[in-house]
């Protein structure tokens, strides 16, 4: 092995640069000064830019589950909870690596799982104050005080089981512009009343500033009540959400992450904007926002792209499910056909591979496939029970936030 002091630094650098974060974490234990530059902010940030950028080649998706909630008393949840971290490469399927990280203050079986922000999420529940960031492939984390929606929330249902039965939008955003922030969008209701609140219309928004180590309320939000049972999409420098039919039309908000910004999106497609919120879904791929819709009678589902004009719908996947039937590999170990055709809820896109089969998710199943367009058949790729997100993931050294 070559001593740590037998290279000039900024040629050791170079060299660890390239390496994954896997044995840079290996190295840091080998020398006092490798441990430097490698936890040095520089370096990190260096590393995070060339690990964006070679993600598009080796694309990976990370499944993120809860682990044995139960203490062994029937009903009874953990007061802390044990988060698993599994990766997989896009393109071959395989398992490449497995982190579980215990949360002191859990979430009491009722997490929710930001997208991947720089190789780190946010992870909350309304069920008890948790909200952590957490870096899985270096195992830090870090606990931040409680939005006021979750103080408000559990002052209002002291018996968390009485949440269930809200229409509430739990989901929160992790973004970055010229620093990382939380943002989270929710209506207006009786469980969140607050007196400290710039404003009382149909919607409320509050944004964690990480350097504040606080959360602050927005004083101009959308004057169209948010569809709950969504996650909001990251794409392009902005948020997007779908509201709830007014007038029985959709509308897509979007919020961008520099102004901090509402805006109606112009353009909808009218197939979609006439559907009924739980038939359509929205993601992100390849930094693009795409929209969805499966039809009941075909089970087709089509994929639209917003073109960065933000006035144009391009069509560009197609998913035809219910040819999938006679292939014997539409139900899976859950449980779940992915064929049935009282599914009306469509699949989630959650990456494309470089052949074409896409990676697909659905709120009704444990698992994630790999469906092949030419064809027409699923192959199980991953199946766990209380999986809470699936997303494309790289991994970094990201932690000084």
């Amino acid at each position: 092995m070559i001593a740590p002091s037998s290279l000039p630094k900024d040629v050791v650098e170079e060299i660890f640069l390239r390496l994954p974060v896997k044995a840079l974490i290996r190295l840091k234990s080998l020398s006092k000064q490798w441990r430097s530059t490698i936890n040095s902010l520089s370096f990190k940030e260096r590393h995070l830019k060339i690990a964006e950028r070679t993600r598009v080649d080796h694309p990976k998706v990370i499944i993120i589950s809860e682990e044995n909630p139960l203490t062994g008393i029937p009903g009874v949840f953990r007061q802390d909870t044990d988060i698993s971290f599994r990766t997989f490469c896009v393109e071959s399927s395989s398992h490449l690596s497995f982190v579980l990280i215990n949360f002191p203050q859990g979430f009491f079986h009722w997490s929710f799982v930001s997208e991947n922000c720089d190789g780190l999420f946010c992870i909350h529940s309304p069920y008890s104050p948790s909200i952590y960031v957490i870096n899985p492939a270096i195992r830090w984390l870090r606990q931040l005080p409680p939005a006021r929606f979750q103080i408000l929330m559990q002052n209002f249902y002291p018996n968390p089981q009485d949440m269930k039965h809200t229409d509430s939008v739990f989901h929160l955003a992790f973004v970055k512009a010229s620093d990382y922030k939380l943002v989270w969008l929710y209506n207006s209701d009786k469980y969140n009343v607050d007196s400290s609140s710039p404003n009382e219309g149909v919607t409320k928004c509050e944004v964690f500033d990480f350097r504040a180590n606080a959360w602050r309320y927005l004083a101009c939000t959308p004057s169209y009540r948010i569809f709950h049972d969504q996650k909001p999409a990251y794409a392009n420098g902005s948020l997007y959400w779908f509201t709830e039919p007014y007038k029985a039309r959709i509308k897509i908000v979007a919020f961008d992450i520099k102004t901090e910004r509402f805006r109606l999106l112009p353009k909808i497609i009218p197939a979609i904007a006439a559907s009924d919120p739980h038939h359509i879904d929205m993601c992100a791929l390849d930094n693009r926002l795409c929209m969805s819709k499966r039809e009941k009678d075909t089970m087709i589902q089509d994929i639209w792209r917003l073109k960065p004009s933000e006035d144009t719908w391009e069509k560009i996947l197609s998913i035809d499910l219910l040819s999938c039937s006679s292939s014997g590999r539409t139900k899976f170990r859950d449980g779940f056909n992915w064929s049935r055709k009282d599914k009306v809820e469509p699949s989630t896109p959650v990456a494309v591979c470089k052949n074409k089969t896409i990676l697909l998710s659905h709120c009704y199943s444990r698992g994630l496939v790999k469906y092949d367009p030419l064809s027409k058949s699923l192959e199980s790729i991953y199946l766990r029970g209380t999986s809470r997100r699936k997303v494309t993931y790289f991994p970094s050294l990201i932690s000084h936030i």
